[in-house]
């Protein structure tokens, strides 16, 4: 078989003949003209791609996948049995579930020959598994990693964005609930947009919304409150934040099995390093947990068993996507008149397209993506790459003002939606009536998740992204437009973020091929074709000690001159001066792989970490809580709040943060800000900014809408200053400022005031320190609020619904009994907030 492989590829008709395919392919998605083949070239290149389809090498392949899938959209099955052909070829592929992407494909089986159609069964029932009493066919990947699962393996898995290993990993979640008993599961994402994915997928695979399925399975993406009992089965979706907050609220919260997407952030500074220190954690508390690592791309897998000591972690690479990507080189070759010449590009040729007419200036970079994604991207779902929050708007904007197009009732219910969660004068709702829409990352999570259901449903067939559709995010597209790419203003994106953009491209069961549209590559500052698609991940801890030790130790020895804001090599700092306290320090540089734990750095390090012990006086339980605030500033905290509270006990309680409901919240919020800002931010004693901050927390955890946040601002705003970068300054505030630190001062604050009040004898007053970390997080401080998104409900809609409610003091369960039998066709909300109602209660929708 390999000798006939090889001597198929190494005919050169064969090639000729696929480039020909590929070209005419191509030239059909671009409106371009070009000279169909004869039956007889087509019948004998798909007759090639059935042979290579048998082999596991993976360029012939993709190959394979590419000439049989080309042939049949080009020609159809009037001529040639070219449904049947292809069916054979996906079938050899393991691909199964791209069957479903054409009826006709889907439908031919009952036309094979008896043979090959024998050949399809039996590889059809070996790839065949059952989850909750469904038959699932899987491809080889897919089959691959579900066993392992199943067998209770620890797994590191490095697959294409469509490879569907959140498939299986979620029927598998499935099916381990089908047993009775206890069952926890900690699943960690980056972001709370792939809270809000992951807990809706999730919620599909267990068949319920609002209440447990009828196996008692809670999916929870909210923090439970302390003192509050803890579900006895149930599925943790979190990011790394909130499973912290857990760990701290709950000595007993552990999990049987540990769930990591997006893996390879363990490498992104401060929260890679509380990433890692999470897991730690919770495999201290259930040493035997089964472990799965999901990434995109990771060249070195064995990291994830490294970092934590474990030789049992099985790697499992894949590199076969489900959908075929085309890289498409877009050279303007007239800027006034708009003609573009087109090269397709693969790591063995390029292959020349033409060029095409568009008949629209493209001298700027604005212009030009414009101009390619209105023409090329007419008609089919299209992601642009945008360089920042503003420049995404900027896109938007463009796109939305070159079509002319009336807006359809679902775009008018989503424009209503955005208003009601931002503001009636955000760009973004006048974008979406033209079927345009912007994702970025401090956009609140209800318009994030309004925005990628309008791109699964068609609603949105325009979306301008930055960076946020590199974490995870499932939101495929047909083309995706990319042109001189950053990551932020002025760092270029990198090659393994490059090539887990392009991951984006064609969607599965929609269709075959996606398109990436590469514009003005050559002036594009890094070359990314050039790199590899797989890259070797660094975790943030190994790259404190490895490459940045001199800041680190610097860091550690409050040396003039370090940084004081390097939230990273504090969080570094932290990990191991935890890892002394607990004897564990000469393990954790001996799992740093090419580091000598013997060398003259580590005598350094060791030597400095000893000292800074000498200075610490707080307990590791404490210094945990806030991983990424050096230990020396929290020290520092202590030693003041401690000085103050020693006064008397009214001096003592009167340190305690005041509920936000409370007539006096305020002052008590800016005097803490006041405190952390000098004492971890190092802000000078004129700083006026924790008015400021004390003000918009204590709206946010008031349940104050962002609406009316967003409008003070607008009003206060200065002649010069737009409304666009105020309402987009405005959602930056309430993310980055309040939500990240203002979150992670208090939540330092309270966890060294707690040890404070117990060190001089008040543990009684413990009971009455607020949630304030939670409330910040959630931006709601009522309980019955609290509830309503404990059951994944948007926080717009909690807060409207508490105003409602019977009471602001329901728990969980008398929130859910209360929603049931609501009457909200009367509650007057709009159309999409009244449906995230119903789909919680459980309701049908069609």
């Amino acid at each position: 078989m390999e000798e006939l492989f090889e001597s198929v590829w190494k005919t050169p008709a064969f090639h000729q003949a696929a480039d020909r395919l590929r070209r005419n392919w191509l030239c059909r998605e671009l409106g371009m003209p070009f000279e169909p083949q004869t039956p007889a070239e087509i019948q004998k290149v798909v007759q090639a791609s059935a042979i290579l389809a048998c082999s596991r090498n993976q360029t012939y392949r993709d190959s394979a996948y590419r000439i049989a899938t080309s042939a049949f959209e080009l020609h159809g099955s009037e001529e040639l049995p070219l449904a049947e052909a292809t069916r054979v070829v996906l079938a050899r592929l393991g691909n199964f579930p791209a069957m479903r992407t054409r009826e006709a494909i889907d439908r031919s089986a009952a036309h094979l020959p008896l043979s090959l159609l024998s050949e399809e069964l039996i590889v059809t029932d070996l790839r065949t598994v059952t989850a909750r009493d469904q038959k699932l066919i899987l491809t080889d990947f897919q089959y691959q990693l579900w066993k392992r699962l199943t067998l209770g393996l620890r797994v590191a898995v490095a697959a294409p964005t469509s490879a569907g290993k959140s498939f299986v990993l979620q029927n598998y979640l499935g099916a381990k609930f089908d047993a009775d008993g206890p069952m926890t599961v900690a699943y960690i994402v980056p972001t709370r947009a792939l809270i809000a994915q992951v807990s809706a997928d999730l919620r599909k695979v267990f068949g319920r919304t609002n209440q447990p399925d009828a196996r008692g399975v809670d999916i929870r993406g909210v923090p439970i409150e302390p003192g509050d009992p803890l579900p006895k089965r149930a599925v943790y979706v979190m990011t790394q934040e909130r499973v912290r907050m857990m760990l701290s609220a709950h000595p007993t919260f552990s999990a049987e099995v540990i769930i990591v997407d997006e893996a390879h952030s363990v490498a992104d500074g401060g929260r890679g390093v509380l990433l890692q220190w999470v897991i730690d954690d919770l495999l201290r508390r259930r040493a035997g947990a089964q472990l799965m690592f999901a990434s995109p791309g990771v060249e070195n897998l064995e990291v994830f068993g490294q970092m934590f000591g474990l030789g049992d972690v099985e790697a499992l690479p894949s590199a076969e996507p489900t959908v075929a990507q085309n890289l498409l080189k877009v050279m303007v070759e007239d800027p006034e008149v708009g003609d573009v010449l087109v090269q397709a590009f693969d790591e063995r040729r390029t292959i020349e397209i033409g060029t095409a007419p568009l008949r629209r200036r493209c001298v700027t970079r604005v212009e030009r993506i414009v101009a390619l994604a209105t023409s090329f991207g007419h008609g089919a779902s299209n992601i642009i790459y945008a360089n920042g929050a503003g420049d995404a708007e900027t896109l938007a904007d463009a796109i939305a003002e070159r079509l002319d197009r009336a807006s359809t009732p679902a775009q008018i219910a989503l424009a209503r939606l955005v208003a009601e969660n931002v503001h009636r004068d955000y760009l973004l709702v006048k974008c979406v009536r033209k079927g345009v829409a912007f994702h970025y990352s401090n956009m609140p999570t209800p318009v994030r998740q309004a925005i990628e259901d309008a791109v699964r449903s068609g609603d949105i067939d325009y979306l301008v992204c930055t960076t946020t559709l590199l974490q995870g995010v499932n939101l495929p597209a047909k083309n995706l437009f990319v042109c001189k790419p950053y990551k932020g203003d002025s760092v270029p994106l990198e090659a393994v973020d490059f090539w887990n953009l392009v991951g984006r491209a064609g969607r599965l069961l929609k269709e075959f091929q996606g398109n990436i549209f590469l514009i003005d590559y050559d002036n594009w500052k890094k070359k990314p074709l050039d790199n590899p698609r797989e890259a070797a991940i660094t975790p943030a801890v190994d790259a404190g000690i490895l490459q940045k030790s001199d800041a680190l130790i610097g860091v550690i020895e409050r040396a003039a001159g370090s940084r004081a804001d390097n939230d990273g090599l504090e969080a570094v700092f932290s990990r191991l001066l935890d890892d002394r306290l607990h004897g564990q320090l000469p393990l954790t540089l001996a799992r740093v792989p090419g580091f000598d734990p013997e060398g003259a750095t580590a005598t350094r390090l060791v030597e400095a970490i000893a000292s800074a012990a000498k200075d610490i006086t707080l307990p590791s339980s404490v210094l945990r809580n806030s991983p990424n605030i050096s230990p020396h500033k929290q020290q520092d905290l202590y030693d003041e709040l401690l000085k103050r509270a020693s006064i008397s006990k009214d001096a003592a309680l009167a340190l305690i943060p005041l509920h936000p409901r409370n007539g006096e919240a305020y002052a008590s919020y800016c005097n803490i800000l006041e405190l952390c800002h000098q004492k971890i931010l190092n802000r000078p004693s004129t700083s006026r900014l924790h008015l400021f901050l004390g003000l918009i927390c204590l709206y946010w955890m008031r349940g104050r809408p962002l609406p009316m946040i967003v409008h003070n601002q607008l009003r206060r705003k200065r002649p010069e200053d737009n409304d666009r970068d105020v309402i987009r300054t405005t959602l930056k505030l309430v993310e980055n400022e309040v939500r990240y630190q203002c979150l992670r001062l208090f939540s330092c604050y309270s966890a060294i005031l707690v040890e404070v009040l117990r060190n001089l004898g008040h543990e009684d007053a413990l009971a009455r320190l607020p949630s304030i970390s939670l409330f910040l997080e959630l931006g709601a401080s009522d309980r019955t609020t609290l509830s309503f998104m404990s059951m994944n409900l948007s926080r717009v809609v909690s807060v409207r619904l508490t105003a409602k409610a019977d009471s602001r003091d329901l728990d969980v369960e008398q929130a859910r009994a209360w929603l049931q039998t609501a009457s909200i066709e009367t509650f007057g909300f709009s159309p999409l907030l009244e449906r995230e109602i119903r789909l919680v209660r459980g309701e049908r929708l069609d």
